[in-house]
């Protein structure tokens, strides 16, 4: 999706920079979608509020900057030595794993459930 609509902005007479933007931004937030809804939906609970949904996203978008920017360290290291595609391509699959691993213990842990009424992991005592 990111370089369709990147290929489609370019075409329509975007500066390249602004588009690769807007292309990234987009596709992430549809790859959060779809992360939420299939990837780990498996994790969603059969009651989703929005503080929850709100803070798998946050903890998505600090992933998601975390990992473009080892990205990023990768391709600058690597590309005079092996080149600008293979740089990118190893800094892409890298940091595609560095998110999955965070996705699956950061984003889009599981949630402890609890009966009603239960008391917390360390509490003795159901809460009043």
């Amino acid at each position: 999706m990111q370089l369709a609509l990147l290929d489609t902005l370019v075409e329509r007479h975007w500066s390249p920079l602004p588009a690769d933007i807007v292309a990234v931004v987009l596709s992430t937030q549809v790859n959060f979608v779809l992360s939420y809804l299939f990837t780990w939906g498996d994790r969603r609970p059969l009651h989703s509020s929005a503080p929850l949904v709100f803070g798998r996203w946050a903890r998505y978008q600090g992933s998601v900057g975390g990992t473009a920017a080892f990205s990023l360290i990768i391709f600058t290291i690597l590309h005079p030595h092996i080149g600008p595609t293979a740089a990118s391509a190893l800094g892409t699959l890298l940091g595609g794993a560095v998110n999955f691993v965070a996705g699956d213990h950061l984003v889009f842990r599981r949630l402890a459930v609890t009966p009603q009424g239960a008391a917390p992991p360390g509490l003795h005592e159901p809460l009043s």
